[in-house]
């Protein structure tokens, strides 16, 4: 694996190279990782002139790419801008990426390491204010539209009693004709424009992927079937607006005092040709 100090898309950038396959991580923002390039392809969106209305007339900025995020979605604390410098050290494999404390205490870091066949992109967030907070690690993607988002909802028990859960969001329509349901999965079609929507799986076996011609993106996260997650237990999530197709991914909601954190791993698999194989 290589690694150099790069300019990507006006940023300061680390590049992690190996093989076919670059991941593009940010330190003059963030921290983000804002390419994840397939023989010179993006599959990441690409956004510099999206944002959210933040606390304190302040706006968080998109930017695009890969993202650490705290739920559940409360803008006085989500929202919070990052727009700083953050500080880059190189580890065996990797990088480590860690930003200043936010306008709400929280200090965000991304450590990405190559872990053959993939990538493992460790998450962690810091509670550096007086107060104890209740928080989940949350863990956003940011694909270009024109492929397929695919939600795994595969059956968990044998039996007469229900087994999972869709989750929906209230602007999520069902007879949107981008939503297509297979034997053990969701498709969600990111190739036709149409309103935001947003589809989460619960219980869920912790993969969630995209396909974008023929380069495949599959992520995957450990999921703890006795802990506490956000939005009704879905632990994996997909969203898709006209801009940008969402992966996510959640770790449990956990009382984090002063000085304490949490973390949360997810395993990346990039391919060209097929599908990721179930484990």
């Amino acid at each position: 694996m290589t690694l150099e100090t790069v300019s990507f898309e006006g940023h300061d950038c680390v590049r992690l190279e190996d093989g076919d396959v670059a991941v593009v991580v940010t330190i003059s923002t963030g921290p983000r990782i804002l390419g994840l390039l397939v023989e010179g392809v993006n599959l990441f969106a690409v956004l510099p002139d999206a944002f959210l209305d933040g606390p304190d007339g302040e706006r968080f900025r998109f930017v695009g790419g890969h993202r650490p995020w705290v739920a559940p979605e409360v803008p006085s604390i989500t929202y919070r801008s990052d727009d700083r410098t953050c500080a880059v050290t190189e580890v065996e494999e990797g990088v480590i990426v860690e930003a200043p404390p936010d306008g709400a205490q929280l200090a965000k870091s991304i450590a990405v390491r190559r872990d053959s066949p993939g990538w493992i992109v460790d998450h962690v967030v810091r509670n550096v204010s007086q107060r104890s907070m209740t928080i989940a690690p949350w863990a956003i993607t940011q694909l270009r539209t024109g492929g397929e988002a695919l939600l795994p909802i595969a059956p968990r028990e044998e039996g007469p009693q229900a087994d999972r859960s869709l989750v929906l969001w209230p602007y999520t329509d069902l007879a949107d004709p981008r939503i297509g349901f297979g034997h053990d999965e969701v498709r969600i079609d990111a190739a036709r424009s149409g309103p935001p929507l947003k589809l989460g799986a619960a219980p869920s076996d912790g993969r969630v992927g995209y396909r974008l011609g023929s380069h495949r993106f599959e992520k995957r996260i450990d999921v703890n079937p006795d802990a506490t997650y956000p939005d009704r237990g879905a632990a994996v999530q997909v969203y898709l607006c006209h801009e940008f197709c969402e992966l996510e991914t959640l770790g449990p909601l956990e009382a984090v005092p002063p000085g304490g954190a949490v973390t949360h791993r997810e395993h990346w698999l990039v391919a060209t040709v097929g599908w990721a194989a179930t484990p």
